[in-house]
């Protein structure tokens, strides 16, 4: 085993390991989400796969135990990294039909699984790897690098479907960029395996230190955050199936990938911007308010394309801003120990908070229309800001925090 006193994992190379385990997120909401509503597939059904997609992710902390508890991370990565490609490029050559919906929706969540597994060995190369005065940069490369796999992933998958002859093809270009990317765990630091002997003990660790943690003001306040559907950026899921409302090419739509990955970029970056000069919360809640009033506005604009691409341009990056923000104070507020269960735990809920709004809002659309599902949209982001507020005045009467203190901020000084 090399010596790897001194050396760490440079942070440029999370933009890449996590561009691998984003990729799906793109794809399917994205290409396949357009791609079948063109195809005939109602947009309930749609939305049921890109709910059972994040559902995938959802579930995370079901394995963090394990990836904190044996093997290497590394490893990890790359057996969740291939399962990831694997059932991907079996979903972007399987029949697109209405029958075919429920073996599509099993795809989708065994390659958004594979990818959860990868993503939780991730965060836990994050938490270990880099020095504590460069993981801020390193969230960064993070949240660019998905944000940029979901746009051009997306994106590119699209113009793969539309303009080459066959699908296979397609399937190989789109996830061998992804398996390209997620070679960059070779930088990650190689470790010693721990004995499978130890695994039990390994495990009742990990779940020990994670329950020390949902016991802290912070570790039930952050848990709230992640769970509630204030700032989740639901509608971009959507966006793929309810483009052609406002007469979006397949074309314009790929473009609008491409579009994505540098305004994305552009909003995380300002997140983090605002983050130097307020409270994270703080930035959290005026993020979250600003997805509101774009959801609204998107809502009564006109249905003509330019119209849309503006929007969603804004919406996109306002929501990556949402999330880089969001893995901040996750990740500044778990440390070590068993970073991995208590980042994968917390992240699991984060995108719970994509995947039930989601389904309400597929169903909305489809009794209702697009009007009254974004309109949901925005009450959903509503609701969830009145639980978080409610939340935080409990927990200060709870831990008898300092009176006076401002509530977003108050709970997490």
């Amino acid at each position: 085993m090399p010596d790897n006193r001194g050396r760490t994992c440079p942070p440029f190379a999370f933009f890449f390991l996590h561009a691998c385990t984003a990729w799906p997120v793109g794809v399917v909401g994205l290409a396949l989400g357009s791609s079948l509503v063109k195809a005939g597939v109602p947009l309930h059904q749609v939305a049921g796969m890109i709910a059972a997609s994040t559902l995938a992710f959802t579930l995370e902390f079901v394995w963090a135990p394990m990836v904190d508890g044996c093997l290497t991370r590394r490893l990890w990565y790359v057996g969740g990294s291939t399962l990831m490609c694997g059932c991907l490029a079996a979903l972007l050559i399987a029949p697109w039909t209405a029958a075919s919906v429920p073996l599509m929706t099993v795809l989708a969540f065994c390659s958004s699984s594979g990818a959860a597994i990868a993503a939780v060995a991730v965060k836990g190369i994050m938490a270990y790897d880099v020095p504590a005065a460069r993981v801020g940069s390193a969230s960064g490369y993070y949240t660019a690098g998905g944000t940029f796999a979901k746009a051009v992933g997306g994106a590119g998958t699209l113009w793969l479907l539309t303009h080459l002859s066959g699908r296979g093809v397609a399937a190989t270009l789109s996830t061998g960029a992804a398996a390209l990317a997620g070679t960059a765990i070779l930088l990650a630091l190689p470790r010693r395996p721990a004995p499978l002997r130890e695994l039990p003990t390994a495990l009742f660790s990990a779940l020990v230190d994670l329950w020390t943690f949902a016991r802290t003001r912070n570790g039930v306040l952050i848990a709230v955050l992640c769970v509630i559907p204030f700032g989740a950026g639901t509608e971009a899921g959507l966006m793929g199936a309810i483009a052609r409302e406002w007469a979006i090419s397949p074309d314009q739509l790929a473009s609008l990938g491409a579009l994505l990955a540098v305004t994305n970029i552009a909003g995380a970056i300002l997140a983090g911007w605002l983050t130097t000069r307020f409270n994270p919360w703080n930035a959290y809640v005026i993020f979250g308010w600003t997805l509101i009033g774009i959801v609204i506005g998107l809502a009564f604009s006109p249905r003509t394309a330019t119209y849309f691409l503006v929007i969603e341009l804004l919406y996109r990056a306002v929501a990556t801003g949402c999330y880089a923000i969001l893995l901040g104070i996750v990740m500044k507020a778990i440390g070590r120990g068993a970073a991995s269960t208590k980042a994968a735990t917390l992240w699991s809920f984060a995108n719970l908070a994509f995947a039930y709004p989601a389904l309400i809002e597929g169903s909305v659309h489809d009794r209702a229309g697009t009007l009254a599902m974004l309109l949901t949209d925005a009450g959903l982001g509503v609701a969830g800001f009145c639980v978080l507020m409610l939340a935080t005045r409990l927990l200060r009467l709870r831990f008898k925090l300092l009176a006076g203190a401002p509530a977003t901020a108050a709970a997490v000084e």
